[in-house]
């Protein structure tokens, strides 16, 4: 896992440097840099941060260039099915690689055949200098982000905002996208609330002609189409044999590697499988203590002790986490409404402490149906008639519950159109509550649910729940979860991975049937049932935490004078454009406690923390 940079910008040396020193805890084993002349008389100036997981000589060194000298690239992540793709070459192989097995990969078969034949996470930039076309490529579900800039007909692109920032001076709000974050409580590719940065979507080809200097993106990825034609037992047996050989896969590495363990079904299963082709497994958890019905040490503890594995935690207390939280924000590089951000930033610390490599649970529910609003989709689509316009004055019954996830679902009542319906579910604040909040911005929040469900084949039977768990592995799952898991995890330069998101384990899992994966009644059915084979039932069954922080309580007593203090800032860059009265009501409704507004006010504490960094 490492750090990639590049532009067509005239840069020196010392800008170099310090773009390469912006992404060192990236890569703090070791960094390439490399200058290469354009036809234009322009330079493409490629830089790598390394951290060294697959062959630890300095044959894996970054910048990269095939043998026949076409191709350069500067890598991002870990290619799981190298050595398969290394059968179908005849090149004589100087290391084991992942990076040379790419490169040699592409100088052979092109960018999107090679993009189409991987099977791991990766943002990588390779160029051509016989074509003069240089391609920056994401994975099919976004577990690596990279970002990238075009302006004036210059590329620029990098595995982090800061070194964008750096290189090109671009600290301005992008205003448009504010209505977005409001929606989602994050920004979905390829915005970003910084104006001229934007980030590649999942799955996604940026191709930038050098004589032209123009660039298009195109989608590489293809939904599955196909339908498992076998029956519930059939699923079980096979999906245990492909999640078993993705977990082996990534047990690939030269270093230590541990596991991220939570209490629940995801983590406990991962290390399952793992702890069958590793003796030696430290399962790490972090908590809160007994106090708290959010705390997962001791169902973690538990799992670990029925495994045979070691364990690890560490209990952090409200003190410490609010002392870390403007670091962490500026780490994440975005606003994100995830009190996750937390925890996770404690959780990777501890795990550094022994491996350079950590598996995680993370990436089941948006595939398997583990959310409620996917129970919602299944009402829905059961009693039709909650579909209809007439039954729109109901979904105002939700401003009375402070559940949030009752809340979401009336609000869905009476829309038919499915990108509406599925755009409100997603809303974390009203439309009046963002009309407030970002006033004369147009709310362009829709095109983005839009966007996925074009993507999705016209004739086919992916139908309500089934779509919306595809848009979200892509969109919610990419830009949100997985975008603060790499951050994060990268800023301790500890590598994790995320066998449930496995190509082969996804193209598998979304060909199930939908009765397979979520019913009105029940969420993850083939995994619980092939996990029950490995755990416990107790264990399968325990009520999901969400490896939640207990902000709600916090931001009310203990944490109250720091989070009213950052949200009503009156220096904040925000209130440029936000209202500070605005924010205020959102915060004095949060206090009285008649709505839980947690995720509102969260977002807007770390939007106000951003801010201050990078605008």
């Amino acid at each position: 896992m490492c750090g990639i940079f590049g532009t067509t910008l005239e840069i020196n040396n010392d800008l170099l440097a310090r773009a390469i020193d912006a992404l060192n805890h990236r890569g703090p084993d070791s960094n390439g840099k490399l200058k290469l002349p354009l036809i234009d008389h322009r330079t493409l100036s490629l830089a790598h941060t390394r951290l060294a997981i697959q062959d630890l000589s300095p044959a894996g060194h970054q910048p990269m260039a095939s043998r026949d000298g076409r191709w350069h690239i500067t890598f991002n992540g870990e290619i799981y099915n190298h050595f398969e793709l290394r059968k179908q070459l005849t090149t004589e192989f100087s290391s084991t690689s992942d990076t040379e097995t790419l490169v040699e990969y592409i100088a052979t078969y092109g960018i999107e055949k090679t993009a189409n034949s991987l099977n791991g996470i990766f943002a990588f930039a390779a160029y051509d200098n016989i074509d003069n076309q240089l391609y920056i490529v994401r994975d099919p579900y976004g577990i690596k982000p990279v970002y990238y800039s075009y302006t004036n007909g210059h590329l620029s692109f990098s595995s982090e905002l800061k070194p964008l920032q750096l290189v090109t001076g671009q600290r301005q709000i992008n205003a448009s996208a504010l209505p977005l974050f409001l929606t989602f409580r994050y920004t979905p590719s390829p915005d970003t609330l910084i104006q001229g940065i934007e980030r590649l979507a999942p799955g996604h080809i940026l191709r930038y002609d050098i004589a032209t200097k123009n660039i298009a993106t195109e989608c590489y990825i293809q939904p599955t189409n196909s339908r498992f034609s076998g029956s519930l037992d059939d699923a079980i047996d096979a999906y245990q044999q492909q999640l078993g050989r993705a977990v082996k896969r990534q047990l690939l590495a030269d270093v230590p590697v541990g596991i991220l363990l939570s209490g629940g079904i995801d983590s406990a299963l991962v290390a399952s499988f793992a702890r069958e082709q590793a003796s030696d497994l430290t399962g790490y958890t972090v908590g809160f203590g007994d106090g708290y019905s959010d705390c997962e040490i001791a169902d973690a503890k538990e799992t670990a002790d029925t495994l045979g594995i070691k364990h690890r935690y560490v209990n952090v207390n409200p003190e410490t986490l609010i002392d870390h939280l403007e670091t962490i924000v500026t780490a994440v590089e975005e606003p994100l409404g995830t009190t996750s951000i937390m925890a996770m930033w404690i959780l990777t610390q501890l795990a550094k402490e022994d491996v350079t490599v950590a598996l995680t649970g993370q990436g089941s529910d948006e595939p398997w149906g583990g959310y409620r609003r996917y129970q919602i989709e299944h009402l829905i689509s059961k009693v039709p008639a909650l579909k209809w316009p007439l039954m729109r004055p109901l979904s105002k019954l939700g401003r009375f519950s402070n559940n949030e996830a009752i809340a979401r679902g009336l609000s869905c009542v009476g829309l038919n159109d499915t990108a509406e319906r599925f755009h409100q579910a997603y809303s974390l604040f009203s439309q009046q509550e963002k009309a407030s909040l970002a006033p004369n911005i147009a709310d362009n929040s829709l095109a983005n649910v839009q966007r996925w469900l074009n993507w999705l084949p016209k004739n086919s039977d992916i139908r309500g729940a089934e779509t919306m768990m595809r848009i979200d592995t892509r969109m919610n799952l990419a830009d949100d979860l997985l975008l603060y898991g790499d951050k994060i995890s990268m800023a301790f330069a500890l590598e994790a991975r995320v066998p449930m998101l496995d190509t082969d384990v996804m193209q598998f899992v979304e060909s199930l049937p939908l009765a397979y994966r979520s019913s009105l009644k029940e969420t993850k059915i083939v995994h619980k049932r092939m996990a029950q084979k490995y755990l416990p039932t107790h264990i399968v069954n325990r009520k999901k935490k969400g490896f939640q922080v207990p902000f709600n309580n916090w931001s009310k007593t203990i944490w109250r004078d720091y989070v009213e203090a950052q949200l009503l800032d009156n220096n904040s860059p925000l209130f440029d454009i936000m209202p500070r009265e605005s924010v205020n009501a959102i915060w004095q409704q949060h206090l009285t406690g008649k709505r839980d507004l947690t995720k509102q006010v969260f977002s807007l504490l770390t939007l106000a923390l951003w801010s201050k960094h990078f605008l």
